[in-house]
């Protein structure tokens, strides 16, 4: 009996458990895509770095919450080492693209980092997300 009752709780209680977990499901919830990136490049050529938070399911970038991406490379010269809201493709978007120049300056293969940190939302919830992303460029 007292097995029984157990077993109907557990059951019970098991989508309760999945609903609760707001971060596990912002962390799923979005993909950071750099499709558009410049990965190849003469020496002394310019290129772009392509950063674009891409929403999967019903969320969004919250807009006034802060948004900043640090940027450093190696082998390469960034337009912009940090951005915000104001320096996406369009600021009001609930997938903000954000597009950074850069110059080659060294031969060889090169990289491009960026830490991420935003808040990804829906309507239940709300959840600070950190994200670091690495492109390659391979420069002749």
């Amino acid at each position: 009996m007292i097995r029984a009752l157990v077993a109907v709780v557990l059951v019970a209680a098991a989508p309760l458990a999945r609903a609760a977990d707001p971060a596990a499901d912002a962390a799923r919830s979005y993909r950071i895509d750099t499709q558009g990136s410049t990965t190849e490049v003469k020496a002394g050529g310019k290129g772009t770095l392509v950063l674009a938070i891409v929403p999967l399911e019903k969320v969004h970038v919250h807009p006034q919450a802060p948004l900043k991406i640090t940027l450093e490379a190696r082998g390469l010269t960034l337009a912009k080492t940090s951005l915000g809201h104001k320096d996406a493709q369009d600021p009001k978007a609930e997938a903000p693209r954000f597009e950074v120049p850069f110059v080659a300056s060294a031969a060889g293969k090169q990289e491009a980092k960026a830490k991420l940190d935003f808040f990804i939302c829906s309507d239940q919830w709300c959840v600070k997300q950190t994200r670091d992303v690495a492109v390659a460029v391979n420069v002749k």
